[in-house]
C-alpha cells in the first residue's frame, strides 16, 4: 500500500500539532452540528454560510501546518459548499452526509500522519477524485447519486492485497449476490444517517461489522456472513423512534425497549434477509432469559444475535458514542464481555470472541 508524507508538518513542535488536532475536532463538531440542524430544523442560507466558514477555517489551519495533500480534499469540499451558497448546487441530505464522512476520513488521515508520519494514498485519492467528480458534474440532479457512491466507498475497507497471506489478517471478505449488494448499499446509507442523527461515530457500524465477522469466523459453526452483515448495519434502526421522543423520557424508554422489534420489521420489508431479521429482533435478548423484547432463553436466541450483541458491547465500551477518542482499555472491555459468560452470552461463543480478540491484538502489535 502506498503512502504520502508531510515532512514539514512532522517537523513541527508537538504542542503546535496538538493544537491543530484540537482545532480540527472543534471545527468538525461545529460542522456536524450545522448539518444536523439543517436535517432536523430545515435549510437556510445562514447555516450554509456558517458551514462554509467552518470548512474554510479548517482548511486554513491545515494549510498553515503544511498538510497540502489534505488541503486539496478540504478545498474541493469547500467549493461544493460554496456552490450551494451560490445556488448552482442544490443542498441534499446525501451531500450533507458526505460532508461529515469526508471530514471524518480526513481526520483519520491527519491522525495517521500525526502518529506515523505517513498516511494512505488510496484513501486520500478516493476522497479527492470522488469530490472532483461531484463538483464537475454539470447535471445537479446527479450529484446526490455520486455522493452515495463516494459514501459507500468511504464505508468499505480500503486495502490492497498482499503477496503473502497473513494468518492474522483482520479482513473478512463477504460474498454478496447482486441483489444483496444492492440492499447492503442501501443499509449502509440508512446506518450512516441514523448514526449521525443519534450522535454516533460514522465508523461505528463498520467497527461492529468487522468484529462480528471476526467472531463468526472463530465459531465452530458460523452463521451466514451476508445475513450477519445486514444485521450489523440495521440492528439499531429502530432507535430512530427515540428522535421523536426528544425530551420525553417515558417515550424514549419505550422506544428503546421496542427498537429491536421495530428494526426487525423495517428490515423484513426487504426480501431474502430472514436470518438477519431474527438476529436484529433478538440482539437485546440474554442467554439467561433476562433480556428483551421477548425474554428468550439459551438456544432460542439466534447465534448471530449473540455475535452482534458481543460486538456492539465491545465497540461501544472502547470507542464510546462519538468514537472520537480511543481512551478506554481494550482489555477492560474484553473483561466485561467475558463477565457475561453464562449470563448475557453462551460460554462457547465467549471463547469465539476471545479467539477473535487474540487476532486483533496480534495484528495491532505488528
Amino acid at each position: 500500500m502506498s503512502h504520502f508524507a508531510c515532512k514539514a508538518f512532522s517537523a513541527l513542535e508537538k504542542e503546535l500539532k496538538d493544537d491543530l488536532l484540537e482545532c480540527f475536532t472543534e471545527a468538525q463538531q461545529e460542522i456536524e452540528s450545522i448539518i444536523n440542524s439543517i436535517e432536523s430544523e430545515g435549510f437556510s442560507f445562514d447555516k450554509l454560510d456558517q458551514l462554509f466558514r467552518s470548512l474554510h477555517s479548517m482548511k486554513g489551519n491545515c494549510s498553515v501546518c503544511f498538510l497540502d495533500p489534505l488541503v486539496g480534499v478540504l478545498h474541493k469540499l469547500e467549493e461544493i459548499v460554496d456552490g450551494m451558497r451560490g445556488g448552482y448546487i442544490q443542498y441534499h441530505p446525501h451531500l450533507g452526509d458526505l460532508i461529515n464522512v469526508v471530514i471524518e476520513q480526513v481526520y483519520i488521515l491527519l491522525k495517521q500522519i500525526y502518529h506515523s508520519h505517513v498516511a494512505e494514498n488510496i484513501l486520500r485519492d478516493t476522497l479527492q477524485l470522488g469530490l472532483d467528480e461531484i463538483y464537475a458534474e454539470e447535471d445537479d440532479a446527479k450529484r446526490p447519486d455520486l455522493a452515495v457512491i463516494l459514501l459507500n466507498k468511504c464505508n468499505q475497507e480500503i486495502e490492497e492485497e498482499k503477496d503473502d497471506t497473513d494468518s492474522t489478517s483482520l479482513l473478512v471478505r463477504v460474498e454478496f449476490t447482486e441483489q444483496q449488494q444492492s440492499d447492503i448499499d442501501l443499509f449502509i446509507g440508512f446506518s450512516q444517517k441514523l448514526n449521525r442523527l443519534l450522535g454516533y461515530s460514522s465508523e461505528r457500524s463498520e467497527r461492529i461489522l468487522k468484529l462480528c465477522q471476526l467472531i463468526n469466523v472463530e465459531c465452530s459453526k458460523s452463521v451466514d456472513p451476508a445475513q450477519l452483515s445486514a444485521a450489523a448495519y440495521m440492528h439499531n434502526m429502530g432507535m430512530a423512534l427515540i428522535l421523536n421522543g426528544k425530551d420525553n423520557e417515558s417515550l424514549k424508554l419505550k422506544a428503546e425497549q421496542n427498537h429491536p422489534m421495530v428494526g426487525a420489521k423495517l428490515l423484513s420489508k426487504h426480501a431474502g434477509w430472514e436470518d438477519a431479521v431474527a438476529m436484529v429482533q433478538a440482539h437485546k435478548e440474554r442467554f439467561d432469559g433476562t433480556g428483551f423484547p421477548e425474554g428468550l432463553v439459551g438456544s432460542l436466541i439466534p447465534q448471530g444475535a449473540f455475535i452482534l450483541s458481543m460486538a456492539v458491547m465491545f465497540i461501544d465500551i472502547v470507542w464510546g458514542k462519538s468514537g472520537s477518542e480511543y481512551n478506554k482499555s481494550a482489555m477492560r472491555a474484553v473483561q466485561m464481555v467475558n463477565f457475561e459468560s453464562g449470563k448475557g452470552f453462551p460460554p462457547h461463543l465467549i471463547e469465539s470472541f476471545n479467539a477473535a480478540m487474540r487476532k486483533v491484538l496480534v495484528a495491532k502489535s505488528k
